[in-house]
């Protein structure tokens, strides 16, 4: 036995893998990538060992060799890394840290962040286009290498039903034009309390865009820009998407600009009490709420996103339990999730299966609240005002009401207002900016 292809192959399983660990501690464990990175060197090994003719004893030896690499690479990357992104990696949520540096109104910018949505049915496919090409909203076995054909696949199927749907509504959806009455009324709220700051806001998949906003911002000459999640419940597939595109566009358009984020608002009484005044609206008068099983119907996730502690099913369950105390309802209540999309496990239980089983169960009057929703769109105003409720007509259901979403309520204005105040009041702690490369 010549020891020269044991000793090549030792070698290389061991050289290999360094910058394989090294590249691994890039990504999230147990994620797809991290997963891949610690197996890519097999197919090389095993054929070298085939070609080397190298016997059966010496893998155990060539893996113990391959795991020491891998682990020299990962802890080589772990010296180099930041504090920030290794906390993003981590998945450790945004912590506000003490600054000497203040911000004032005069060069700052509020920036509402959502997903946005078609205006007009011609503008369906290109959003959806972009909704599903973004690997940090819909990720896959290879999605990194097949992610535009997915896309394309979806797109293809799922484009003409859409069109369909957004006609039901009015043609295309109205989120652009409800976040820009937000944009007002929050101006206006800000204003009142004598705050003198620009508001605008930014869409992931449709216009305005991520780079329209900066140039905006670049246009001012203002620096500090204050993201404001339009979603108040916090997930990397939305408010941690929409700061990710935003501060990537920022790099190539406008690097001095810095970054801040606005607490969540998920508790702020507002808010809670906006849901709670939509939530009454829908009795008449002689009815009582108690009639009526409340489904608390959220927008679904895949589970991965929980898998990689996203805490947005944690932040749902203590809103609603805000609403149960605000409305004195200890029982007759469940929390649902919807909009799911793909052949992934999502978060459940689903809404349309509650429906079904509750009215199986002889509960026949059914009162949705979209609570992870603040504007009324195509989740709402279509899938359960009307899909659900043609379901809910063929069960049996005797009344089948939603609530509407929370739009311009004052309290949810005043959350706003707050969440913006608390980061550039000057008699409170001012907070550190957040660099660009943050995802948390």
């Amino acid at each position: 036995m010549e020891p020269y292809p044991y000793f090549v192959l030792s070698l290389i399983a061991f050289l290999v893998n360094i910058p394989m660990g090294y590249i691994r501690e890039n990504h999230p464990k147990f994620s797809l990538k991290w997963l891949l990175w610690i197996h890519a060197s097999i197919p090389l090994i095993i054929y070298l060992r085939l070609t080397l003719g190298i016997l059966a004893w010496f893998i155990p030896i060539t893996i113990a060799l391959a795991v020491l690499g891998q682990v020299l690479g990962s802890r080589w990357r772990r010296k180099i890394i930041s504090p920030r992104e290794l906390a993003r990696f981590k998945r450790i949520p945004p912590m506000a840290t003490p600054n000497k540096i203040k911000i004032s109104d005069a060069t700052t910018t509020v920036v509402l962040l959502n997903m946005g949505g078609p205006r007009t049915n011609k503008d369906v496919a290109d959003f959806q286009r972009r909704l599903f090409s973004d690997p940090l909203l819909i990720r896959f076995p290879l999605s990194f290498l097949f992610q535009r054909f997915f896309a394309w696949v979806l797109v293809t199927l799922r484009t003409k039903a859409a069109k369909g749907r957004y006609q039901l509504i009015g043609g295309g959806s109205p989120i652009f034009d409800s976040t820009q009455r937000q944009v007002t009324a929050l101006t206006e709220e800000l204003r009142h309390r004598g705050r003198a700051v620009d508001v605008i806001f930014s869409f992931n998949y449709s216009a305005p865009f991520p780079e329209d906003t900066m140039r905006i911002i670049q246009q001012s000459g203002k620096t500090n820009v204050l993201l404001l999640s339009l979603y108040p419940h916090y997930s990397q597939a939305t408010t941690g998407s929409s700061i990710y595109h935003l501060k990537k566009a920022a790099d190539q358009i406008y690097p001095q600009a810095k970054f801040w984020e606005a607490p969540a608002y998920h508790l702020h009484d507002g808010y809670i009490r906006a849901l709670v005044d939509r939530i009454q609206e829908q009795i008449k008068a002689g009815e009582s709420l108690d009639d009526f099983y409340l489904i608390f119907s959220a927008h679904g996730l895949p589970m991965y996103f929980l898998i990689e502690g996203d805490p947005y099913p944690f932040q749902i369950n203590q809103t609603v339990a805000g609403i149960l105390c605000a409305l004195g309802r200890r029982d007759r209540w469940v929390i649902s999730y919807q909009s799911a999309v793909g052949p992934f496990q999502w978060f459940r239980p689903y809404t349309e299966d509650v429906i079904e089983a509750l009215i199986r169960h002889g509960f026949k009057k059914l009162l949705v609240i979209p609570v992870s929703f603040v504007t009324d769109h195509i989740e709402t105003s279509c899938e359960i005002d009307i899909e659900y409720r043609h379901l809910a007509q063929g069960w049996g259901v005797e009344d089948f009401r939603m609530s509407r979403a929370i739009e311009c309520h004052p309290g949810f204005i005043r959350a706003l207002a707050d969440s913006v105040e608390a980061v550039l009041n000057e008699d409170a702690m001012e907070w550190k900016a957040l660099a660009h490369d943050s995802l948390v």
